[in-house]
């Protein structure tokens, strides 16, 4: 009997932007249904899978009824966190924007995320208009330059607050950093802001679709170190409505940001993991592999692992991408502050603590 591993299963399952026809591909039994659900989770996109049953008209065959309707509850909270915050910051003339966070196709991340491009005085001051406005402040370890809230409004008061992300939480950074060091510059990323309509009928400001993806990108190595389904999925969709001037505007982004080693790892990725479930490698993504330059490291460790999904990035790679982003100016000033920070001996078990589990993990 073939054996299909369950990445590729579940790619073939949900299909692809890039492909017109669905093959039919359905889990073989109730049993490899949920296994294949715990699998999306594990991946970020449990609604994207749930949704491509639906479409099936499988969902009942399955048995995956009350996990759609789960899924489907996180997704409208999250949407309603999104608009809720996104109405206090333009009725209060914030200057922000949602990334990593609204996506091209359905599924429900970790939590919201939001620059905030105002001052350091600003910054503070939207934190008080927040807790003014029923929103609960979670108290971080070590990522002094970002903070979390949690919509009490709308997900009740934690008290205390469990620290595990859920739909009601939000993180605004005033500076895109990882711990200390600042890994993207936000005084780049504010040329590329823009106003979107979400749902139709809410205003949110957002970053342009190319500068969203480099964000995504360089998120899941530095410091995620693990690219997910999700990732996957955001990329293929953002590509899938690009044009050519989109194409070169993309590659612009990446490389003003100085992560250009990281896109072409993952783009490796993508375009592997895509050829694997469909037999194809898309135009436009392989045009990307082309402008970017190949990289082979990432594409063998993939297919070495058996198309293991969340792939884990290799050392060799994360410290490629470390040093690349010593051409950016904003990181470099960064890096003395963290030898200082982590000159404290708690912040520096929080470091080490961090860095073995992020090693360690399998998901995030």
């Amino acid at each position: 009997m073939f054996f299909m591993n369950l990445t590729i299963k579940l790619l073939k399952i949900i299909g692809s932007p890039f492909c017109s026809e669905d093959p039919g591909i359905l889990p073989n039994d109730i049993e490899e249904a949920r296994e294949l659900y715990e699998f999306a989770k594990k991946n970020k996109i449990a609604l994207t899978y749930l949704k491509a049953l639906n479409k099936k008209n499988k969902l009942q065959y399955f048995d995956l009824l009350d996990h759609y309707a789960t899924e489907s509850d996180k997704y409208v909270n999250q949407s309603r966190t999104i608009i809720r915050i996104s109405e206090l910051f333009n009725n209060n003339n914030v200057d922000y924007a949602i990334f990593k966070s609204v996506m091209p196709f359905p599924t429900v991340p970790n939590d919201v995320d939001i620059i905030h491009f105002g001052t350091d005085i600003e910054f503070v001051k939207i934190g008080e208009l927040m807790i003014r406005s029923g929103y609960q402040e979670v108290i971080g370890t070590a990522d002094t330059q970002q903070r979390m809230f949690h919509d009490m409004i709308s997900g009740g008061v934690l008290d205390p607050h469990p620290k595990k992300k859920d739909v009601f939480d939000i993180d605004i950074y005033q500076k895109v950093s990882a711990s200390q060091l600042i890994y993207l510059d936000k005084k780049i990323l504010e040329k590329y802001k823009t106003v979107d309509l979400f749902q139709e009928d809410h205003r949110i400001q957002s970053l342009s679709p190319e500068a969203e993806l480099m964000a995504i990108i360089i998120h899941s190595i530095f410091p995620e170190l693990l690219c997910t389904l999700f990732v996957y999925y955001s990329t293929l969709y953002h590509v899938y409505k690009m044009d050519d001037d989109s194409i070169l505007m993309f590659e612009k982004i990446v490389t003003e940001n100085n992560v250009k080693r990281a896109t072409r790892a993952h783009f490796s990725i993508i375009a592997e993991l895509h050829k694997e479930a469909h037999g194809f490698v898309p135009d436009k993504i392989d045009r990307i592999c082309m402008l970017l330059g190949k990289e082979e490291t990432e594409k063998k460790l993939l297919i070495k692992n058996g198309f293991n999904t969340p792939h884990k990035y290799s050392t060799s790679c994360f410290f490629k991408v470390f040093i690349e982003k010593f051409h950016d100016r904003e990181f470099r000033k960064s890096v003395p502050k963290q030898i200082v920070f982590s000159l404290n001996p708690k912040n520096l078990k929080w470091i080490l603590y961090n860095l073995i589990w992020r090693y360690r993990r399998d998901t995030y």
